[in-house]
């Protein structure tokens, strides 16, 4: 099937099925997700395209799990997925890098025995 950019249905950053509190990082506003509308925009050649959007007047944020996520740390969409870091990363990224200007150690170095 080819790719039509019309097609809400076919669009990867569509409101999840299940509605779910969400949050704009461009307007900072809360609100649920059946919310976000499909809107069709023209662009400078005459091309239309759609965008799932921020329903927020005068808001740009665009795309479920782009510019508007979920609220809830522990979301999952109905196929039971969705990125989040439970672990910590950013803490440990910052435990392994080196300080800024700093080439990182050896392999040897690294090595715990």
């Amino acid at each position: 099937m080819a790719y039509d950019p019309l097609d809400s249905s076919a669009d990867p950053f569509r409101p999840p099925e299940i509605s779910t509190l969400v949050f704009c990082l461009h307007c900072q506003q809360e609100y649920d997700s059946y919310r976000i509308e499909w809107r069709i925009h023209t662009d400078a050649n005459g091309k239309q395209h759609g965008f799932w959007c921020c329903p927020i007047p005068g808001c740009g944020g665009l795309g479920f799990g782009c510019d508007i996520l979920p609220v809830d740390p522990d979301y999952q969409d109905e196929r039971g997925g969705w990125v989040h870091d439970r672990d910590g990363g950013e803490e440990q990224a910052e435990v392994d890098a080196p300080p800024f200007g700093e080439s990182p150690p050896d392999e040897e170095e690294r090595l715990p025995w």
